[in-house]
This record gives structure tokens, sequence and C-alpha cells, in this order.
């Protein structure tokens, strides 16, 4: 093993060379202007750079910004701020710098601190830094079109970080924070970076084969640059940007007249094999059994059919989750959890099926035999194709062996500078009488720069072996505001009883749901305490499909008031209290009965006056002021539902205390640690005895040893209890009945304690070698770590090339 790391670090060193501060400050010593470069100040409004192409850069992409051709290489300068204060001159200096070949385009930065041992780096894996680290983003707008862009990050130490800009798609929408990058895709470029005494550099080379663009002979396109200072979270850009404008693309500047642009043949080809090794406890026999090892060969194949068009073929594609979920409560849970998609044939070139309902959800796509996709924009039309054969039975026939194809399409096109309008088209068909089939429309225009409104319509075709299908639709809308100061939004989605979107993920139909926010902010002067602060209100309803058209009650409410405040040094703190309202109708229970301690059985209808006022309070901490150590903890009490699962009916009220707590150590530059918990109680207010607990502690550690080689280890323990349902008067069993037969709706313990070991060696994405371990325990007594009994294991190596023509 100490043979095999060492090679790889060698190997490793052509990935680009990592610097620590003072070790070398001459990049940015020598990273003067000739006398015919010319400077593009962005707060003079000197946005628009004509095209600057060199027949040969020759350019080694080291962190040293000191080859001739940089010298008379446009200068982009002229930071502003946008975060936290709009418009005021960048707090510390930056210059970029900017060319391209036939072939490629390339980058330079020098990003100035005048606060020494201020610049925040760690060597990590790709795609890890984020938020903690400082960085410099490029943002690519190859099409012009204001509505799509490559994301390219680079941390001082040149770990890359990358993802597509996709307005009104992307991001983490459900907290409404962040831009809106899909973090899914990955592409192959070059990086390095320096730390200096007084800043960093940067160099990047990205190649026209890794992204798409016109086949015309001359265009434009969008550009952005901006960086982010980690240890005061100011965000600086080289276009002035505001949050007044709902598009922050339509801001950005521009490289003209480009010309003669051509990726070349564009053709990867990338297998991959995998071996494991799997182990599980046999409980008939009582002892743990381990099977032989199983190989598994996939390939991916990527053709470029024009510079603008894209097409891939897999075949058993891997599924790469090189990481097991996190650990989620599900103690008092009443829908599916959702997974995030972990396999690269289906992350990347799939933004375009992002839609404001998830009617595809590449994960229902269980085991994959073969599959095509087809990508590209022609004119003002994106195109997108997704087609599998899938190796998983019929829910509705499990015993029959059967494939399900299926097939996704997604057109839409642009309507003027930011608007467009779409249609999307799925199909999981397991044979003639056993299918789902949506087919729906979607819109989203932005009206005078601030306003956007989003809509889509659906409607499903199911059949499950009868001569009946079923018929069902779905509809979406929204109209939000941006605003440097005051925001809001107000929509809502109605679902019928009978819509089923097999390829995609709901998790509940049959019902109408209506949701307003907004919010105001205040803001600070450069240098004050508190440099943003605000008020929120936040209404919501739901009901039946049913109730909804016939204009009865909601089923569910709540009415939501918050608020934030962001301190100076990168700390905020925010809150809410809420009241929530709960009216079920006498048929939701006519599934339920109580079971006195005699053995009487009656029809169960709780009064529902238990569900009407229920209070919930949360406060939240996040601090990233320090350099070695950051977390963040959430805190909760509610009076909560307790549900039965079956139905969806509420049986009782708990007391419920949650919360949550994240610490990020960072002691070296090349060790990073996560240690969290999770916790969760419910007390049933009727006696205060325990009704559920959950706690989930996780430790993530990761030492790496360069920018492609890492070791990493996770350890996980879930302890979750749920105790059986009672009445909320007298503590009766609670029993759901069907055809004549009832039964109790009984807890559920367990305790389970994982272990996860990865080494990874990962040069380009695509190119790769893993070699994990993972081990995950039975506890008998939650916490005793007495009577561990193992459950499962399982050993993996990965191996997977991507060749490039």
């Amino acid at each position: 093993m100490i043979e095999l790391l060492a090679a790889m670090t060698t190997l490793s060193l052509g990935v680009g060379q990592e610097v620590v501060a003072g070790e070398n400050d001459a990049g940015a010593e020598r990273a003067g202007s000739g006398p015919d470069a010319v400077v593009y100040d962005g707060s003079a409004g000197q946005l628009e750079v004509p095209g600057p192409m060199v027949a040969d850069a020759d350019i080694t992409i080291d962190g040293e910004i000191d080859e001739d051709a940089w010298a008379n290489a446009p200068v982009l300068t002229g930071f502003t701020q946008f975060d936290p204060v709009e418009g005021v001159p960048a707090t510390q200096r930056t210059e970029a710098r900017v060319l391209l070949t036939d072939d490629a385009i390339y980058f330079a930065v020098t990003a100035w601190d005048d606060v020494k041992d201020g610049v925040r780096a760690t060597l990590g894996d790709r795609d890890s830094f984020g938020r903690s680290d400082d960085y410099v983003r490029f943002i690519i707008d190859t099409f012009n079109d204001h509505r799509r862009g490559y994301v390219i990050m680079v941390n001082p130490l040149g770990v890359q970080q990358d993802g597509l800009w996709v307005v009104g798609g992307g991001g983490d929408r459900r907290r409404r924070w962040g831009p809106p990058i899909d973090w899914n895709p990955d592409f192959v470029w070059d990086s390095s970076g320096r730390i200096f005494d007084g800043g960093y550099t940067v160099e990047v080379k990205v190649p026209f084969k890794s992204i798409r663009f016109p086949k015309v002979p001359l265009q434009d396109w969008g550009l952005q640059i901006e960086r982010r200072i980690a240890r005061n979270g100011y965000g600086e850009s080289w276009a002035p940007v505001t949050a007044n404008v709902a598009n922050q693309m339509e801001q950005f500047g521009t490289l003209t007249g480009l010309q003669e642009l051509n990726p070349g043949l564009f053709l990867e080809v990338n297998p991959v094999q995998t071996f494991s090794k799997q182990g599980a406890y046999d409980h008939g026999a009582g002892a743990f059994q381990r099977e032989g090892i199983d190989g598994d060969f996939g390939m991916n194949v990527t053709y470029g059919i024009t510079s603008n068009l894209t097409l891939d073929g897999t075949y058993n594609p891997d599924f790469s989750q090189v990481e097991a979920d996190a650990g989620q409560i599900r103690v008092n849970e009443r829908f599916a959890l959702f997974l995030r998609e972990k396999r690269p044939f289906f992350l990347e070139g799939t933004e375009i099926f992002q839609l404001p309902q998830q009617l595809v959800y590449t994960r229902s796509i269980v085991n994959p035999v073969v599959g095509a996709k087809l990508q590209g924009k022609i004119g003002s039309f994106n195109a997108g194709y997704l087609g599998a054969l899938d190796d998983v039975a019929d829910p509705g026939n499990p015993d029959e062996n059967t494939h399900a194809v299926v097939n996704l399409f997604r057109l839409r096109r642009d309507l003027g500078s930011t608007s467009n309008a779409g249609m999307v088209y799925t199909d999981r068909t397991y044979g003639p009488d056993r299918f789902n089939r949506v087919l729906g429309v979607d819109g989203r225009f932005q009206l005078n720069q601030r306003y956007t409104v989003t809509l889509l319509a659906a409607g499903s075709r199911a059949a499950h072996g009868s001569a009946e299908s079923l018929n069902g639709g779905l509809l979406s809308a929204q109209v939000a505001r941006s605003g440097r100061n005051f925001q809001f939004e107000v929509g809502g989605h109605d679902i019928s009883n009978d819509f089923e979107a097999g390829s995609g993920f709901l998790r509940r139909t049959g019902i109408a749901q209506m949701q307003s926010r907004v919010s105001y902010n205040f803001r600070g002067r450069p240098g004050d305490f508190i440099e943003r602060w605000g008020p929120s209100l936040e209404a919501e309803g739901l009901w039946t499909h049913d109730d909804f058209w016939a204009r009865q009650r909601p089923q569910e409410s709540s009415m939501q008031v918050g608020g934030s405040v962001s301190f100076r040094g990168n700390i905020t703190v925010w809150g809410n209290y809420s009241r929530s309202y709960y009216r079920f109708e006498r048929d939701s229970y006519y599934s339920l009965a109580s079971r006195s301690a005699g053995g009487v059985r009656r029809a169960f209808f709780p009064d529902q006056s238990l569900f009407q006022g229920l209070s919930s309070g949360t406060i939240f901490f996040w601090v990233n002021s320090f350099d070695r150590v950051r977390g963040n903890v959430r805190l909760t009490r509610s009076e909560s539902p307790l549900f039965d699962f079956i139905s969806d009916a509420p049986v009782d009220v708990a007391d419920s205390w949650s919360g949550d707590a994240s610490l990020n150590l960072f002691p070296t530059t090349n060790l990073s640690a996560e240690v969290g918990v999770r916790h969760t109680s419910l007390l049933r207010q009727r006696d205060g005895s325990l009704y559920s607990r959950a706690t989930i502690p996780r430790l993530r550690a990761q030492y790496q040893f360069n920018r492609a080689l890492y070791l990493r280890t996770i350890v996980e323990y879930g302890s979750q209890r749920r105790g059986a349902l009672l009445t909320p008067t007298g503590g009766d069993q609670v029993e759901y009945c069907s055809s004549g037969s009832c039964f109790d709706l009984k807890g559920s313990e367990s305790n389970d304690f994982s272990f996860e070991t990865l080494l990874s060696y990962e040069p380009t994405p695509g190119t790769v070698f893993f070699m994990g371990y993972t081990r995950r325990m039975e506890d008998m007594q939650a916490f005793r770590f007495r009577d561990v009994r193992p459950e499962a294991e399982g050993l993996f190596v990965k191996l997977s090339y991507r060749f490039r023509g």
C-alpha cells in the first residue's frame, strides 16, 4: 500500500503544482502588462472585450503568469462588490487576463490580499471546497443567450469545482439561497494555483472539446469573473451585478468577435471495470456469509456530432456511489425520502430536464442495462433525449421477468432575451398494457427584469395490466419578484388523484398546495457590524385535490414569521416562528380503529381541535469566521402531529425537540474533517411519554495527498426508535384495518453502525481508481457497543480511463 500511494503521488504531479503561502511570490511579480495590453475596467462599464485570439498561446498551466502571451492579453479589472453591499469598490484588488486559441480559452488571475495569511485554501478533491475557501469563478455563456453558462471555479491551490449556471434551475432552490448552479456535471480542464505573501495567482485552460458552443464562423460569448473572500464572505465581480435584475446573466460582460472556433473531432470512450466482494448476516443460519468476487464491466461513449450537439451511449453504467447517502431521520416521516442522483451518465447533460415539478427523476431508472442520450442547442431550440432499458420488475407484477423501456424527451425554445417555453414527454413501459406516460408543457417568462412567471401543465396516462387506464393532471404556477431589498413569491400546484409520474418523483398526489413568501433586506454600509438583516413572512395551505376545487377549507395550513441577521466576520443567525393547523375529515380515518386493554375495538376519530394552532420555533447559527474551525447549529422546538403512515392522518400530538450541529475542522492544508450529529425526540403531550427518538452522529475525515489522491473514512451511527401509535385520550392501541382484519400500528427500533473507507485516485473526471471497504453492523442496545452484530460488508475496486480523441 505504501508503494502504491507513493506511485500515485508521483503520477499526480502533472495535475497542478500546489505551493504553500510564502513559498513562491514570483507569479505576482511577473504579472505585469505589456505595451499592447488593454485594460477593461468593469466598474466603469467597460464590459465588451474584443476576442483576444492568438495563434499559439504557448502557456504552461502552472500558476505562474510569466509567459509572453499574458503580457499583451486584455486585463479585466475594476471589480466591484455584490455581497453583502452592492456597487461599492472591491475590498481587494483583482486582475484577470483572458486569451483564446482555436481550440481552448485561457484565464489568468492575480488576486491580491492585504491581510497577512488571509487567503484560505484547502487541498481537497474535486468539487469539495464550496464556501470554505477563497476562489475565483468564471462563468462562460457560450451561446450568449443569458440562460445557461459553464461555471469554472478554482481555489488558490488550483483545486477545481465546476457546474452549469442554469437560469431558473440548479442551486439549492428549496432553501432559497445560492446562485442557480447545477453542480452535477464534471468537465475536463486544466488549472493550477500558487499562494504568495500578498495573495494568490491561478491559471486555467478550458479546451473547446469540453464545452458546447454555436457552429457559426463568428460569435460572441458572455463572461463574468467573480472572486469570493472566504474569511468575511465578500463576493466581488468584474461586471457589476445587482439583485434588482432577476437574471444575473443579463449583466455579464461580453467577449466579442470570436472567429473560427474549432473543437476538432470529439470522441470519448470511458470503459469501467468494477470488482466487489459482498458479505451478509444469514439470520436463518445464524452466521455471517461471504460471497465470491463479482466483476462487472461497463462503458460510456460520447461523440460530438457538432460543436453544439452531443450523443452519449452507455452500457451497464456504474453507480459510482463511493459515499453512502447520509443518514436521514425516519421516525415521523410521512412521505418518501428523496435521494440524489450520483451516477455520472445521468448527471451530465440532464439539466434540460429540470422543471418546476420533478417529472424526471433519473434515479427511478434503477438498474439500466443500456442507455442513450442526445443533447444540444440549434438556433433558439434546446433539445434533450434520454433512453434506457431498465432491468427492474414491474411493481404491479413483481414475479414476472420484465424490463422497463424508458424514454424521456425535452424540447425548449428561447423567447425574447430571457424567456422560454417548452414541452416534456416521459414514457416508462413494461408491456402493451403496463405503462406510464406523461406529457407536459411549461414556460418561464421574465417581465420588466424583476418579475418571473413560471408555468407548468401536465397530463398522465397509466395502465397496470387492466383494460382501463388511469388519467390524471398536474398544474403549477409561480410569480416571483427579485430585488436587492424587497422580494416576494407566490405560487401553487394541483395534482389530481390519478396523476402518476412513473419517471419522476412526487412526494404526494391528490393534493393542491398554495405558498407565498415576502421578505425585506436592510443592508448596512461597508464596514458596519451588522451587514444585512431583514424579516420574512410565509403562508401555506394544503387541500385534497377534490376539496380545493370544491372551495373547501384547507386540510393543512401554516403561517410563519422569520428573520435573519448577517454580522461582519461571516456570521449569520436566523430564526422563525410558525403556527400550523390540520383538519381531517372523518373519512380519512375509515381504516383506523382503537383497541382498549380489554380488547374492545371501536372506530377511531380524534378530536380535531388537538391539531389546531400547533406552534414551532427554530433558530440557526452559522459561523465561518475562523481559519481552522467552522460550523453551524440548528435547534427546533415544535408541537408536531403523529401520523399514521398508511392513511396519512394525524393520530396524536407530541412535543418535538430536534436539532443538528456540524463542525468543520481544517487542522492542516491536507487534512479536513466534519463532525456532525442530528437528533429528534417526540414526547406525547398526553402524558409526556416517549413516542420516538432518533440520533445520528457522523464523522467524515479526509487526507488529501495531492489534488488527485485522497484517503477518506466515514463513521456513522444511526439510532432510531419509534413507539406504537396510541389514542390521545385513553392511550389505547391504534390499529389499521383492511379486508376484515386489523393489525397494531406498532413501533420499531434500529441501531445501525457503519464504517466506510475509500482510497481514491482521480487525476481527471472519468479516469479513476477507487478501492473501498464498507461494513454495517447492528448494535443490540443503542450506543452500548457490547453486543454488536455484523449485518453486511463489502470490498470494492473500480478502474476506469477516459480516452479522449
